[in-house]
């Protein structure tokens, strides 16, 4: 199972390259200050072009840091993406959640209908797959049946197959329990 759909949303795992995804955004991991770090974070800014690095520098002039638990967007640049969701998750499991929570919330005000999530934690904090697959997946499950009014696909872009077994088993999880939220 790589999709379930829940109130005409779908929530989808796979296999890819979050750099060539096309959605409306993507999500990457950021520091408070928004500069690149981490392997992934590094490659989306190449790939998104100078211009994503010039508008997270006027962010940073605006708020001086981002936050743990929230995310502030870019344009996307380069990319087939039409925005950057820049993500901080913090160090512990329920700041992961919040920042979840708050991209989610924020791609719905901005009137999005598809974001594309690497695992957020794996790579910065050394969470492994289960963990960020047994956090992100039933945030998502969450924030779409308490506030979601405009994303119909919320997906989650991994790069080998035992991180896609971890998120496809907690996808699995979600459905066969439907009570179940974080």
């Amino acid at each position: 199972m790589n999709q379930l759909t829940i109130n005409n949303t779908v929530i989808e795992v796979f296999i890819g390259d979050i750099i060539n995804a096309d959605y409306d955004a993507i999500a990457i991991p950021t520091n408070s200050r928004l500069l690149p770090s981490g392997t992934l974070r590094c490659r989306v800014l190449k790939g998104a072009g100078h211009k994503i690095q010039v508008e997270c520098n006027r962010i940073i002039s605006k708020i001086s840091n981002v936050p743990i638990g929230d995310a502030v967007i870019t344009s996307g640049g380069n990319l087939n993406a039409k925005f950057i969701f820049h993500v901080r998750a913090g160090h512990d499991q329920k700041k992961m959640m919040l920042a979840i929570w708050n991209s989610l919330k924020l791609a719905d005000k901005e009137g999005l209908y598809s974001i594309a999530y690497p695992p957020i934690s794996k790579e910065v904090i050394g969470f492994n797959a289960k963990i960020c697959a047994d956090i992100i997946i039933p945030t998502i499950k969450k924030f779409i049946l308490e506030r979601n009014s405009n994303l119909r696909n919320i997906s989650v872009c991994l790069e080998s197959l035992p991180d896609y077994k971890d998120f496809e088993n907690a996808l699995i999880n979600i459905a066969e329990n439907p009570n179940l939220l974080t």
